[in-house]
Parts: C-alpha cells; sequence; structure tokens
C-alpha cells in the first residue's frame, strides 16, 4: 500500500509556550506567567482546555478529496483555503491504500481522463471536438478521489479533543485519513516534543483504552472497580 498523500506545517503559534503560560497563569490568578510547566499541569489535572484554544497549527495539503472530506467536518477549525474542483481541474486520481488492487487505479483514470476531456472540449465517447465544459459542471462525472491542494487551521483545543482522538487514536478511521492525521501530530510534536508526548499520554490510545476499561470494570467487576476508585481515583481541585 503506497501513501502518496502531503502535509506540511506552515504555521505553529507557540513553540515556546510562553503564551500558554502567559494564559494558564491569568486563568489561575498566579503572578509568575512565564511558568511553561503550568499549561502541563493543566492536562494532567484535567482540567479545562480553553486556554489552548487559543493556540493554532496550520497545514498545508495534498490529499485525496476523501481525506479532505474527513477533515472538513471539524467546523471548529480556525481556517480553511481552498479552491475545490470548482476553480481547479482534477490532474491526478488517488487510488485507495486499503487495497493495492490495480483495478481501482484502472477504473479511476479512466473516469479523470473522461472528466479532463469535457473540460478541454472533447467528447469522451467519440472524440470529437465538443464546447467546453465548466469546471464546476464538469466535476460531477470526476472520480471521487482525486488530489486536493489545501489549507486548513486548527486551534490546539480541536486537534486534542477530536482530530488527534477520532483519526489516530481510537480504531475505525479510513486509512488514509489515517495516515495524514499521523503526519499532522508528527509535525507538531517536532515544534514542541514535552508538551505533544503528554496530550498523547492523556488523551491517546492508552487513555482511550483505559475509558473503554472502566466501563467494563465496573460492569463486570464492581467490587474491584469501587476499589480502586476509592485508592486511586481521587481528583484533586486544580487550585489544590
Amino acid at each position: 500500500m503506497s501513501d502518496t498523500s502531503s502535509v506540511k506545517l506552515i504555521r505553529y503559534t507557540d513553540p515556546t509556550r510562553q503564551s500558554l503560560a502567559h494564559a494558564a497563569a491569568v486563568y489561575l490568578g498566579k503572578p509568575d506567567t512565564d511558568n511553561v510547566k503550568r499549561p502541563l499541569n493543566i492536562i494532567k489535572k484535567g482540567d479545562t482546555l480553553a486556554i489552548f484554544r487559543g493556540e493554532s497549527a496550520r497545514f498545508e495539503f495534498r490529499t485525496s478529496k476523501v481525506v479532505y472530506d474527513h477533515l472538513i467536518t471539524y467546523t471548529t477549525m480556525n481556517m480553511r483555503a481552498c479552491g475545490g474542483l470548482r476553480a481547479n481541474e482534477a490532474t491526478v486520481f488517488v487510488p485507495p491504500v486499503e487495497d493495492d488492487d490495480p483495478i481501482y487505479k484502472e477504473i479511476g483514470e479512466a473516469h479523470l481522463e473522461a472528466y479532463r476531456k469535457l473540460v478541454h472540449g472533447i467528447d469522451p465517447q467519440t472524440e470529437d471536438p465538443i464546447h467546453k465544459k465548466r469546471l464546476q459542471a464538469a466535476r460531477s462525472v470526476a472520480p471521487v478521489s482525486v488530489e486536493l491542494h489545501y489549507m486548513m487551521e486548527f486551534n490546539f483545543t480541536t486537534l486534542i479533543e477530536a482530530v488527534f482522538p477520532q483519526r489516530i487514536w481510537t480504531p475505525g478511521a479510513q486509512l488514509d485519513t489515517r495516515h495524514v492525521v499521523m503526519k499532522m501530530f508528527a509535525l507538531i510534536r517536532e515544534e514542541d516534543p514535552e508538551l505533544w508526548d503528554l496530550i498523547h499520554d492523556y488523551y491517546g490510545p492508552e487513555a482511550q483504552a483505559w475509558k473503554r476499561l472502566r466501563m467494563k470494570l465496573k460492569l463486570d467487576q464492581p467490587e474491584l472497580y469501587e476499589k480502586l476508585m476509592a485508592e486511586y481515583g481521587v481528583v484533586r481541585s486544580m487550585w489544590d
């Protein structure tokens, strides 16, 4: 299986964590606004991630429209820039990464070629000249999985609570989307490994598994559940 998608991080707002530190100090009423460990403590305490909504990461993508359609569902993103097929001609078919059978590429390329002939004024069936079809009309016969070039910016809270858990940290995400979001996480982790390793620990696959384990333990072994909660489950206030 090949992955031809491209992801670039073109803007990361707080690589030194100074902005988050200042916001955390104001939020908690602390005088030391340069304490860059305080945002980490907010995560460890399980407190609200409101201050993280003020920071963001902007990515530039070249992916299939299938991946784009998955990412665009996050309505709390900060911005989006994409011409789409209404303003840009599709030129590349992207085969599915789940199945490398060449039949997908053969069929997809055939549909893409028919679409492009319409755009350039050729009847796909007869090869005779016709009036060029407008992009927004011709796109109706283009294959779903064509390459799009676009930018999206997500605030940290959306990445932490939605994008990463839903697309890479819990089972079920479509494989090509999973590959793209894994690249997104790797890129922002390079900017601040301490922060994003902690987020992975508290919101990542292990944390997701513990949520399922807790419910199963509560149902199947309630006495053990109550014992563990009494011994290890006490939650302290953020201000303690």
